[in-house]
């Protein structure tokens, strides 16, 4: 049998119903879903200079996969991650090819079976970083113990990045639960805003696609929110609006309203059994309670009702997370300087 790497510049050159299919079977996160692999070709949160696809085909059948983007350092690593935990200095004119995109935190080289695969692919991703001039490639946000096993023994240095997080949620019977679960300064600050929360004029929503434009007002707080905390770039609200548009069925909105104004919300991924609150967007100067607060605990109490085992809530911000009763979950990078 023979196994052999296309490479592909454009999701559009890719099969879909054959990705589909492959996708399933692999048993991948909602990252490597095709909708959200279009958008992140079309509306690219931060910017890329190509996009690639790596398909891995044994005789003739798609056996493995990885998208790869080319991208500036300095682009790629908005929060300084990758300079201070692997040396890739973000403020040098260097490229980098990496995968998976840096918004989404489950990467890995996909493939049906066989390690012979696996390093196929990953030596094809170290030739073309070589083709394109880049200075760095590898994986992002890796997070299973078998897979920094085995990007190490393809040549890939891994290190710890950054910590996400998450809540098992078949731990608890109803909501209660969950807020009698949380820390107690947590307890208290979320009992706090549930109470003020049932005294105004708020009111709080989950919604489904397709979206009206309060999409639009809440990706415009998702920045004002990002920008407070000195990353501007890293959720551009109208790229973000079409974004989440692009995913379609893959999203949900978590939307507070007030007097007839978004005045915060959450944007979600569902998939199966599995919720993901990927970006939040606030602004405190409209009401008394805090909306990012009764959010989550909408959330909470949506999953719960919706049969979600776990909940992710994305990276960093690891006060306030452990504080809504969040637990930390490693994630690393697996890369390596490209032979000139």
């Amino acid at each position: 049998m023979s196994i052999e790497v296309q490479i592909l510049q454009s999701i559009e050159a890719v099969d879909e119903d054959e990705y589909r299919a492959f996708h399933q079977a692999s048993g991948a996160s909602f990252f490597y879903d095709w909708r959200f692999l279009c958008a992140a070709e079309r509306s690219p949160l931060l910017a890329i200079q190509g996009a690639f696809y790596l398909l891995a085909r044994e005789d003739g059948r798609l056996v493995g996969f990885v998208p790869a983007y080319l991208q500036s350092v300095q682009t790629v690593d908005p929060f300084g991650l990758l300079a201070r935990t692997a040396g890739i200095e973000s403020d040098c004119d260097q490229s980098a090819l990496f995968s998976h995109a840096m918004h989404c935190f489950d990467s890995n080289v996909l493939v049906l079976e066989g390690a012979a695969v696996q390093a196929l692919l990953v030596t094809a991703l170290k030739n073309l970083a070589a083709t394109l001039n880049a200075q760095y490639v590898g994986l992002l946000n890796v997070a299973g113990a078998q897979a920094r096993q085995q990007l190490a023994e393809h040549g890939l240095v891994v290190r710890y990045l950054v910590d996400r997080y998450f809540m098992d949620m078949t731990r608890f019977a109803g909501f209660d639960a969950v807020v009698k679960a949380l820390p107690k300064d947590g307890r208290y600050e979320m009992t706090r805003q549930l109470r003020k929360f049932a005294a105004g004029a708020g009111v709080i929503n989950m919604l489904s696609p397709p979206f009206d434009d309060r999409l639009e007002q809440l990706t415009e707080l998702c920045q004002q929110t990002t920008a407070r905390n000195g990353t501007p770039q890293y959720f551009p609200a109208q790229t973000l609006a079409r974004f989440v548009r692009t995913c379609d069925g893959l999203i949900r909105l978590v939307l507070v309203e007030d007097q007839g104004v978004v005045v915060g919300g959450l944007i979600c991924f569902v998939d199966g059994a599995l919720m993901c609150i990927w970006s939040a967007g606030m602004r405190y100067d409209l009401t008394d309670y805090s909306p990012y607060t009764i959010s989550f605990a909408y959330a909470y109490e949506w999953a719960l009702a919706a049969g979600i085992h776990t909940i992710e809530a994305g990276r960093l911000n690891a006060r306030i997370k452990t504080r809504l009763g969040l637990q930390p979950l490693p994630l690393y990078s697996a890369t390596s300087a490209v032979a000139a």
